[in-house]
């Protein structure tokens, strides 16, 4: 793209925001805790109507899957008054733990440091939900997982996922030549990251996770929908990340997806999906 800086100021300065009016689980939060240590797109807002779908009571025991460095988990506990256990493979329960400390949740959030994939120290009807932010897409899209899955949620309990997502398949021919947009090279030291196989071509389409959770027969999909503002969250994240100077790259890449976006498929978006265990 190679903006100056008076055409990179335009472009940020025509970026839209969220309504706050319509999050009022968010009120009373800053800026900066909205996108504060948040994996993926939608921060909070994304955290806010995952929830909504929830439908927690308190007292609820809940697993935040690949909670990352705990922003959701804290969300869930500080609003809801529920039970979290909160699983990652890559952040350390050290650094969970200490951070839920800080934050007053110590007796209200467990953090271990899991791999998802492998067998889960879990009775078998545990959890009362699972949720998961911003990471099933790397690990989850099979019926075999969803069975690994599920023997320790409870029946009629909830699976929510939220999470960036494509409003359409990619077609072969793009499979074969990615779109640029999406097969980019990350800056060093992350330049031998395959960005398309390791993430984009995991994404799919609502529709897609929808036929998934069916085809397995173990849920009822109750919501499955691409949020009706996810490119103005979109937008907001981008401005917040230039101007606070965070990720100069992620800014410009997401700037030049958002234009092809608008003449091209598939084009990038946020959407949550809730099935309950039958």
């Amino acid at each position: 793209m190679n903006l100056t800086t008076e055409q990179l100021s335009a472009r940020i300065a025509g970026l839209r925001a969220p309504d706050r009016s319509q999050y009022p689980e968010l009120a009373g939060y800053t800026r900066d805790e909205l996108y504060e240590d948040c994996f993926g797109g939608g921060g909070l807002y994304l955290a806010a109507r995952m929830a909504r779908a929830l439908r927690l009571r308190p007292g609820d025991v809940v697993l935040d899957l690949g909670c990352g460095k705990g922003p959701s988990a804290i969300f869930l506990a500080k609003h809801f008054g529920v039970k979290v256990i909160a699983v990652d493979l890559w952040t350390s329960a050290t650094f969970l733990n200490q951070k839920f400390t800080q934050r007053g949740y110590r007796d209200r959030i467990i953090p271990l440091n899991l791999d998802a994939t492998q067998e889960l120290p879990f009775a078998e009807d545990y959890f009362d939900a699972i949720c998961c932010m911003n990471s099933f897409n790397f690990y989850g899209g099979s019926v075999e997982y969803l069975r690994h899955l599920l023997k320790h949620l409870k029946p009629g309990g909830p699976l929510c996922l939220g999470s960036e997502v494509l409003s359409d398949e990619f077609t072969a021919e793009q499979l074969q030549h990615p779109p640029y947009v999406y097969a980019f090279q990350l800056p060093p030291p992350n330049e031998h990251v395959d960005v398309f196989e390791g993430d984009f071509k995991k994404q799919h389409t609502p529709q897609w996770w929808r036929d998934l959770f069916e085809a397995s027969g173990l849920l009822q999909v109750e919501h499955c929908a691409e949020l009706d503002d996810a490119d103005v969250i979109y937008e907001e994240l981008v401005r917040y990340e230039h101007e606070h100077n965070l990720d100069p790259f992620d800014v410009e890449i997401c700037l030049q997806q958002m234009d092809w976006g608008r003449t091209h498929r598939p084009h990038k978006s946020l959407y949550v999906l809730t099935g309950r265990k039958k």
